[in-house]
């Protein structure tokens, strides 16, 4: 009589690392966490947002043989948003980073000084030169958030948690300018100024005179700090 055969144990999974005992992430999982978020970055610039998804992030890795599966990638990040709320993060130090090393060459410090002009012009001729270029995939990440803010809370956590930053660096600087104006305002009209330029470049290049409102830009915002633009 032939011996019965019971259901097939299956294969244990692999078991991503758990976090150590202090609470903080162990160095694997950093590093495949930093592994996951270069890939989704890569894919966003090279494809697109829209071919963002966990699949292509899990081919991406295999190719350069860091081969994860789908249990391991969704231990590190449940969802495709949630790599693109990190992937958002990257991108904001690299580029925060960047202008603060791209303004020291030229002598133009951290904000706080009250050098708001000279960061202001410093700023507005990048804009004008690059098109805002330089920030194409950070604002694609920010319109993907604000198109997903009803129903996504921590997509407009996000976002104004990014707003609010930037404008209490710009206040400051403001404040440390001695001009009589709310600085709060003032860096809300400064932020709108990079942010509606910025906008109507990226889908038009052309859609205005570059050097003519660079120029009247600087004479608004100079009118306001009482020196020449």
């Amino acid at each position: 009589m032939p011996s019965r055969i019971g259901p097939s144990k299956p294969k244990p999974r692999p078991v991503p690392p758990t976090p150590s005992a202090n609470g903080t992430e162990s160095a694997t999982a950093r590093k495949w966490r930093d592994a996951i978020v270069t890939a989704a970055t890569d894919i966003i610039a090279s494809e697109g947002i829209h071919k963002l998804s966990l699949g292509r992030i899990e081919r991406h890795l295999e190719k350069r043989r860091r081969k994860l599966s789908r249990g391991q990638l969704t231990y590190y990040f449940r969802t495709k948003e949630d790599i693109l709320l990190a992937v958002f993060d990257r991108l904001l130090a690299r580029l925060f980073a960047e202008a603060v090393a791209e303004g020291e060459k030229v002598g133009i410090g951290p904000p706080g000084d009250g050098r708001v002009m000279d960061r202001f012009r410093y700023g507005l001729g990048k804009l004008m030169a690059t098109g805002g270029a330089h920030t194409a995939e950070l604002r694609v990440l920010a319109h993907a958030f604000l198109a997903q803010v009803r129903h996504r809370p921590d997509f407009k956590a996000k976002l104004a948690g990014v707003n609010t930053g930037w404008r209490a660096h710009i206040a400051a600087d403001v404040a440390a300018s001695g001009i009589a104006a709310p600085p709060t305002a003032v860096a809300s009209i400064i932020m709108a100024l990079f942010q509606g330029l910025t906008e109507q470049l990226a889908v038009d290049p052309d859609a205005f005179d570059r050097p003519a409102v660079a120029e009247l830009c600087l004479r608004m915002l100079g009118t306001l700090f009482e020196v020449p633009s």
